[in-house]
């Protein structure tokens, strides 16, 4: 007995619809904890030194006002042996950027060290990351503004930071990072 290929194609598209049922959605969490890129962030490299997921929030009327302060997000990784210190961000849009330590915070000088192939997450608003104060004017989510990133050994690089809004989850980090004594 001969079986048709229509037969054959029909109990072929059967079978599969129950597998394709089976296989479960990611979960957007772990998928931020996985890969903390965002469409609207961006990444640079100076050295051995990566600059990953770097973005400016924005608030949810997605307008920073001048004079106003917002978060700078980044997560930086070492590929080097020898570690690395972050000394200094800067922008021409904000008066300074700041290490701060959860919303409330003291603003203190930027020093974040970055042991040898090693991560140091400044993603988490709760914990430690970056500020820019007093923006110096109004500045509207999807732009990009200009931020110089200084480290001891590998040098300096601007980057071109989206400013983002709070659309997306930010992920706090595995073990926080107290910022660095001199």
């Amino acid at each position: 007995m001969r079986t048709s290929p229509i037969v054959v194609v029909a109990l072929l598209s059967v079978s599969v619809v129950p597998l394709a049922a089976c296989t479960s959605q990611p979960d957007p969490v772990q998928a931020r904890i996985t890969n903390p890129a965002r469409g609207t962030s961006v990444n640079a490299e100076v050295g051995r030194i990566r600059l990953l997921a770097t973005r400016i929030d924005a608030p949810e009327d997605r307008k920073l006002l001048g004079g106003s302060n917002t978060g700078l997000f980044t997560t930086l990784a070492n590929d080097g042996d020898a570690a690395d210190r972050l000394v200094g961000v800067s922008s021409v849009y904000a008066r300074q950027v700041v290490m701060r330590q959860g919303t409330d915070g003291p603003e203190a000088p930027v020093q974040v060290d970055v042991p040898g192939n090693g991560v140091v997450s400044l993603q988490y608003p709760g914990g430690l990351h970056l500020e820019m104060v007093d923006l110096k004017l109004d500045v509207r989510a999807g732009r990009l503004l200009p931020v110089s990133f200084r480290f001891e050994k590998a040098g300096s690089v601007t980057v071109n930071v989206f400013v983002d809004g709070f659309g997306l989850p930010t992920v706090s980090p595995v073990s926080p990072v107290a910022p660095a004594t001199s």
